[in-house]
C-alpha cells in the first residue's frame, strides 16, 4: 500500500454523482462506435466506485450469480449500492502522494466500460488503495458512514423530531430505551434476522445518542453493511417500515429495578 496516512477521512471535499448508466449515455453520444475510451476523471472515479462496490459486496452471493450482481451494480438497480460507491468517492477524495498520482495516471489509459473488470491495473489500484483500507483501519469509519446513510435511507417515515423530543422531554436513559427497543424488535411480527435487528438497533443509538456510540459500534454496522448490503437493499421497504413501527410502539418510561417510574 501506498503512503497513505492514517487519518479521519474529510467527508466535507465535494464529490461527483454520475452514474456508470450515464457515463456510458455521454461516451456513446461522443464516439458511439468505439468500444474503448479514455475516461474524463469524474467518469473514471464513477468506474472505480463501481468496481470497489462490487470488490466490497461479492462476499455476498455464491460466484454462479456474481455477474448478476455486477450488473445490478452497473444498471442502478439497487439503490443502497450508492452507499459504497459514495464511500469509495470520498476515499478518492483523500488519497494523497503516490497513490493520488496513480489514480491521476489512469485517465491516460484507455477503457472497455462493456468489461469493467478486465483493466488488471485498475482493479489492483482498486484493491490496493480502496478496499484494504475499508477492510482495516477504516472499517469504523465506513460503518459510522453506513450508520448515516442507512438512517437517512431508512427514515422517511420516521418522525425523528418527535422521537427525538419525547426522549429528551422524558429524560429517557438510553440503556433502558434502546433494551426496550430491541425486544421489539424481536417481535416475530417484523420478521427481521439477527443482523437486521442488530443494524436497526445500532442506528437507533447512534441517531439519538451518538456521544454513546463507540468505535466497535460502527465496526459491528461496517461488517453487516459489507456482509448484507444486497439483501438489506432488497428488503429496505421491510427494514423502513419495521423502523417506524418499531419506534412507535417501544416503551418510554423509564424504570428502575425495585425503584418508583421516572
Amino acid at each position: 500500500m501506498s503512503e497513505t496516512m492514517n487519518k479521519v477521512l474529510d467527508f466535507g471535499r465535494p464529490i461527483g454523482r454520475q452514474s456508470f448508466k450515464g457515463v456510458i449515455r455521454e461516451l456513446d453520444n461522443t464516439s458511439p462506435s468505439h468500444n474503448r475510451f479514455t475516461l474524463s476523471e469524474d467518469q473514471l472515479k464513477t468506474l472505480i466506485a463501481v468496481i470497489f462496490t462490487y470488490g466490497l459486496h461479492y462476499d455476498e452471493v455464491p460466484e454462479k450469480q456474481r455477474e448478476l450482481l455486477l450488473k445490478a451494480i452497473l444498471e442502478g438497480k439497487q439503490p443502497l449500492f450508492d452507499l459504497s460507491q459514495t464511500f469509495a468517492r470520498h476515499l478518492m477524495n483523500n488519497l494523497n502522494g503516490s497513490a493520488k498520482s496513480q489514480l491521476e495516471s489512469f485517465q491516460n489509459i484507455e477503457y472497455d466500460l462493456k468489461q469493467p473488470l478486465s483493466n488488471e491495473l485498475l482493479v489492483d489500484f482498486v484493491e490496493m488503495e480502496l478496499l484494504d483500507q475499508t477492510t482495516s483501519y477504516r472499517k469504523w469509519e465506513y460503518g459510522r458512514f453506513s450508520v448515516a446513510y442507512l438512517a437517512a435511507h431508512l427514515s422517511m417515515k420516521v418522525g425523528w423530531e418527535n422521537v427525538e423530543k419525547t426522549v429528551k422531554e422524558k429524560k429517557l436513559r438510553s440503556e433502558v430505551y434502546l433494551k426496550n427497543f430491541g425486544k421489539e424488535l424481536e417481535n416475530s411480527s417484523y420478521n427481521l434476522d439477527a443482523h437486521e435487528q442488530l443494524l436497526l438497533h445500532l442506528i437507533v443509538k447512534a441517531k439519538l445518542w451518538p456521544d454513546k456510540t463507540t468505535i466497535p459500534d460502527y465496526l459491528l454496522a461496517g461488517s453487516i453493511t459489507q456482509q448484507h448490503l444486497l439483501g438489506l437493499s432488497l428488503r429496505s421497504e421491510k427494514l423502513s417500515t419495521a423502523l417506524k413501527n418499531a419506534l412507535e410502539n417501544v416503551p418510554t418510561i423509564n424504570k428502575r429495578r425495585g425503584g418508583p417510574k421516572l
